[in-house]
């Protein structure tokens, strides 16, 4: 057996052998000389020909392996941020759900759509996915770039043309902040808690430009912004604070978390206050900040039972189901305060 070995330089890795025939070659993991007794007894197979080799087709009797070193996939040039993806979807679909949106809605929705993705690219570009990644990927990050740069153009200049003055206006809002962003994620920095904050602020004013555009009222349209800013906002609080206990290794780092911890309480029972209270206001539009009500019971509970960091799975999949109970609440007092007129106006909680 010794004589079937090939010389070292000839043989596959030793981290992955590509599949030469079904039931035979395997990837060979374990020892060294588990790998090449593997590598050996694959060698017999095809040689005897008892399987077929189906790199040879059975021509090599000496034995055969595959020589092709195993290729590599390709980066998706999509933001790989999976909050961030809600972050921005809320709104949107809160606008579309709850208001009457028009040509102009659905092209400005897109172009926001597209500047998001645009965002991947071009922090590939500037080599914040790292060098390598720089240096390998800068071509398709290029062309994604421009592709995602024209869609959001193309569909945003036409938006504007068929809408309103004050949305028009409206539309600076998420664009300046969308540049401070970029700015921000340029140096690094969009992990930090400024850029934390300064993301979730952005993502939710689109619901500004695209509210107006749908025929929501500024008071309706400025109250779905801000819950979902702050729904975002306790999110990535309760989610950032499980890190930091986790991490904590010092009993400084720990007081500073029990102090957070505390601060987040405050908040959310602020937040609960607030939500509770607001059904009872004299404006209709100020009804719907009763949605942040799920979202801030949710991180509560979190808050207060302090999981682990094993648990962040559970915690988001907890936060996406929470804010789906928001966005029903939202749409559906949205949906009330159009058809004011048939609502009891004493109604203590109008959107149930």
């Amino acid at each position: 057996m010794r004589g079937l070995l090939q010389p070292r330089q000839l043989r596959p890795s030793t981290y992955g052998l590509h599949r030469v025939e079904p039931q035979i070659g395997h990837v060979a993991t374990g020892r060294p000389r588990h790998r090449e007794a593997t590598y050996t007894r694959i060698r017999i197979y095809c040689a005897k020909g008892l399987r077929t080799c189906r790199k040879c087709h059975g021509s090599c009797r000496s034995g055969c392996y595959p020589q092709e070193p195993m290729g590599t996939a390709q980066r998706k040039m999509v933001p790989r941020e999976h909050g961030a993806y809600a972050e921005l979807l809320f709104p949107i679909v809160t606008v579309f759900l709850g208001g009457s949106p028009t040509t102009a809605t659905w092209l400005l929705a897109v172009g926001a759509i597209a500047c998001f993705l645009a965002n991947e690219p071009l922090l590939v570009l500037f080599g914040q996915r790292g060098n390598r990644t720089k240096r390998e990927e800068s071509d398709r990050a290029k062309r994604a770039l421009l592709i995602f740069l024209l869609l959001a153009s193309g569909t945003g200049i036409a938006g504007l043309l068929l809408t309103t003055t004050v949305v028009q206006y409206a539309v600076g809002v998420p664009l300046l902040l969308g540049v401070a962003l970029v700015m921000l994620a340029i140096q690094g920095l969009e992990r930090s808690m400024v850029g934390e904050v300064l993301a979730a602020a952005t993502l939710s004013s689109i619901a500004i430009p695209l509210g107006l555009s749908a025929g929501l009222g500024a008071t309706s349209t400025l109250a779905v912004a801000l819950i979902w800013l702050v729904t975002s906002l306790l999110g990535t609080a309760v989610i950032r604070l499980t890190v930091a206990r986790t991490k904590a290794r010092t009993d400084e780092d720990l007081s500073l978390a029990r102090l957070k911890r505390v601060l987040l309480v405050l908040v959310c029972l602020a937040v609960i206050a607030v939500g509770v209270a607001a059904p009872y206001g004299s404006r209709a539009g100020l009804w719907v900040l009763a949605a942040a009500v799920p979202v801030a019971v949710v991180v509560l509970v979190m808050a207060v039972l302090e999981p682990t960091a094993r648990r962040l799975r559970l915690m988001g999949w907890s936060l996406v189901a929470a804010n789906l109970c928001s966005l029903i609440a939202v749409v559906t007092t949205l949906k009330m305060i159009q058809n004011f007129d048939a609502v009891e106006p004493t109604l203590p909680f109008p959107m149930f």
